[in-house]
């Protein structure tokens, strides 16, 4: 992966090159956090947990993950039926889901087989909401159900990577959490933040943070194959070093 900076009256601005793009979805393509914070307050409420509850833990993360760490003696048979709860719950907030400014532009400047999406949410939720937003994923997506460790753990980011065909240290993670964060910078990918969700203090780990995802450019280099991404920068790992 290439990278040059170049200082502009504005700011820095970031140019790389990258094989492939490695897409988190919410926080990122389509903006749920409104309605899925909704159906968390539910559930810890019926389970009488409001006292403890962190609803800010629950993103970029699986259910599965947030489940059982409240309700750490819950049997798989329990625990599948808690997912099915909350499965059915995010269905019905599926009206207040909307595709972030410049998403949709961005995913149709990328050939086909170049780009995937690797979310905490289950298959099923993922298509979903890109569904009601008008985003048609590729067939080969990496959903929460795919993976046996969810983010921090690398795992998505890494099967992402090998359904594109690429290595990991070429291909660029866009992510809006510091799970996520984590999780893509473990698999040796390069991280760009996206600051929809969570301060630029959580987002530190990130390579380069952008303020959204409009502000992110992307053609096919004609010579090469590669794809030339170029964003402005609020912070960067170049910048503070």
């Amino acid at each position: 992966m290439n990278s040059r900076v170049a200082e502009t009256k504005s700011g820095i601005e970031i140019e790389i090159s990258v094989a492939g793009v490695l897409f988190d979805m919410d926080g990122v393509l389509v903006s749920s956090t409104l309605g899925d914070e909704r159906c968390w307050t539910r559930w810890a409420s019926h389970h009488g947990l409001s006292d403890t509850f962190d609803l800010r833990g629950t993103h970029g993360r699986r259910a599965v993950d947030t489940i059982l760490e409240y309700l750490p003696n819950l049997t798989p048979e329990e625990t599948a039926r808690h997912l099915a709860q909350l499965e059915a719950s995010s269905a019905e907030e599926q009206s207040g889901v909307v595709a972030y400014p410049g998403a949709s532009a961005l995913l149709a400047s990328i050939p086909p087989g170049r780009w995937t999406i690797v979310t905490s949410a289950s298959e099923r939720t993922m298509r979903s909401r890109l569904s009601a937003v008008g985003i048609t994923p590729p067939a080969q997506t990496v959903g929460a159900d795919r993976i046996s460790k969810g983010k921090p753990h690398p795992e998505g980011y890494l099967m992402g990577a090998a359904l594109l065909g690429q290595r990991p240290e070429e291909c660029l993670v866009i992510e809006d959490a510091p799970a996520g964060i984590r999780a893509g910078k473990t698999a040796g990918c390069r991280v760009l933040a996206v600051a929809s969700s969570h301060s630029l203090d959580e987002l530190q780990g990130a390579d380069w943070i952008v303020a959204s995802i409009d502000q992110i450019g992307l053609a096919v280099n004609t010579h090469t194959d590669a794809l030339k991404l170029r964003f402005p920068v609020l912070k960067s790992k170049t910048e503070s070093a």
